[in-house]
């Protein structure tokens, strides 16, 4: 039970990121100047990262029209064509990645240890997918206390607690995106909401129900043998 909510094992077992693969630097100042510096962004800049393969059900071209649409933010795509020329809209999506808009950069397949740089860098995670399942990018990102822009699909209500945004279509993305790059209070809000899913999503919280969860499967084996004892 989290907040009133009961969840189901699966929901809450399914997945674990450990924090420790994925340090929280973004209060250090100067680590993130230095990527940012690596990276070719302005310290000033509101920055969007986008993740995972080029392909349609991920929202991709969603993305880019995003950015059209709010031109001093710049956008970041860290994935690439993992199935090469069979990939759904693969000649569609390549004209764009060939030829994006200004603020916008593919930066193709990511090491995953470099991936932690890319989130601290950036200041939200935006997935406009039309379906997913539970993207380890939102666990990532989270863990680095960075805000979670989703599309509105109804997986996420029960695994992300309502603490996330959500968007059903490009205006009301681009408006939510604006409002986070001038409202520092809201942008904050949107920062402890990340902290609270990622407490949840911690090593030692998933280890406490898992513990939780065998013991009561060990409580309920012993009365059951009990019982049939009796019954002997």
């Amino acid at each position: 039970k989290y907040e009133g909510k009961v969840l189901t094992r699966a929901q809450i077992l399914d997945n674990l990121w450990n924090i420790e693969e994925s340090p929280n630097d973004r209060v250090i100042d100067v680590y993130i100047k230095n990527i940012r510096k690596k990276l070719g962004i302005k310290e000033n800049k509101f920055v969007v990262l986008g993740a995972g393969q080029i392909q349609n059900r991920k929202g991709v071209i969603d993305f880019v029209e995003v950015a059209k649409k709010l031109p001093k933010i710049d956008f970041i795509w860290a994935g690439g064509f993992s199935f090469g020329g069979i990939t759904d809209g693969h000649h569609d999506l390549k004209k764009i990645m060939e030829n994006p808009p200004k603020n916008v950069r593919f930066l193709g397949i990511v090491p995953r240890n470099e991936m932690n740089d890319l989130f601290n860098a950036s200041d939200l995670l935006f997935v406009p997918s039309y379906n997913e399942l539970f993207p380890m990018t939102i666990l990532e990102a989270i863990s680095t206390d960075t805000p979670i822009l989703l599309r509105d699909l109804e997986l996420y209500e029960d695994i992300l607690f309502k603490k996330y945004l959500k968007g059903s279509n490009n205006d009301e993305f681009s408006e939510i995106i604006k409002l986070l790059s001038k409202d520092k209070k809201e942008y904050q809000k949107q920062v402890e909401n990340a902290k609270e899913i990622s407490k949840f999503y911690s090593k030692e919280h998933v280890y406490k129900m898992w513990k939780e969860f065998y013991t009561e499967i060990a409580k309920k084996k012993k009365k059951e043998k009990n019982k049939r004892k009796k019954s002997e």
